[in-house]
């Protein structure tokens, strides 16, 4: 997250809020700028990425160093495997989670395809749970990775579950990038898929953020039937086509969403 993003979402929520702290903001942008991309960064590299001045950002990383958050070998950053209790807090305290992995993996097994669970987090789906199948090829994907709802199956899926005003207000804010030639940036076309998914209650996807790249996904419900998660199937188009994800693949994921809501209502 750049500096202007950090900025602009701290003077929103200053204006809401007094209880609004800048300079947490401003830590965790430092967290989030080392990626797969950059996993290792001199201070030089965080200041820029960041856009905060040298001496703020040498501030957050040394803080992160004593933490045991990050290391510093002399000349660059990264971050140590602590960072990722940051996380497991969130995995932690959602139990659904945990009850859907075996369900999930059982899944991927039956059909020797990646089977994985996403949630909505404004106007992107996060991932949460995956496992893959004994396969040569198959989607790199990995926990904690965001992506538009819009241009996913787990995403359309998930914005389905919404009301309508919401939906639609979501919509209206979003920016929606060309990302191949097949997605689909036209919000009315992009209601009608959602609001038809919603209906069939499953959505589907094609070569939205790669191009020969299918899926298809439905939801799961919390014990008061609001939509907690999606699960979903993305696959090679050379080894499916858009009719057999419905005909062979969301049977077995409409069979894990049943396992997992049951499981969830029967838990104390």
């Amino acid at each position: 997250m750049a500096q202007d993003d950090v900025d602009d979402v701290a003077d929103a929520q200053a204006d809401n809020s007094s209880d609004f702290v800048r300079s947490l903001a401003r830590g965790l942008a430092v967290i989030k700028a080392f990626d797969r991309f950059t996993p290792a960064m001199t201070l030089s590299d965080v200041a820029r990425k960041t856009g905060l001045p040298r001496a703020a950002a040498g501030r957050f990383l040394k803080t992160l160093v004593t933490l045991e958050y990050a290391s510093f070998d002399g000349r660059e950053y990264r971050l140590r495997p602590r960072v990722l209790e940051l996380g497991m807090a969130y995995f932690s305290s959602f139990s659904f989670i945990e009850i859907a992995n075996p369900i999930l993996e059982a899944a991927a097994r039956q059909v020797e395809e990646p089977c994985s669970m996403g949630v909505l987090d404004g106007a992107e789906v996060v991932y949460v749970a995956r496992h893959t199948a004994n396969r040569m090829m198959s989607i790199s994907i990995a926990l904690g990775n965001r992506y538009p709802a819009t241009s996913t199956s787990l995403g359309r899926v998930l914005l389905g579950g919404l009301p309508d005003a919401e939906l639609d207000a979501l919509l209206d804010r979003s920016e929606i990038r060309q990302v191949t030639p097949l997605t689909v940036t036209d919000r009315h076309a992009l209601r009608e898929m959602i609001l038809k998914g919603r209906s069939d209650g499953y959505c589907t996807a094609e070569g939205q953020l790669e191009v020969g790249i299918r899926s298809i996904a439905v939801p799961v419900r919390g014990r008061d039937g609001r939509f907690i998660a999606a699960i979903n199937m993305g696959v090679p188009a050379t080894r499916h086509t858009m009719e057999s994800l419905v005909s062979q693949l969301l049977p077995v994921l409409r069979s894990a969403a049943s396992e997992i809501e049951f499981a969830i209502r029967s838990r104390p």
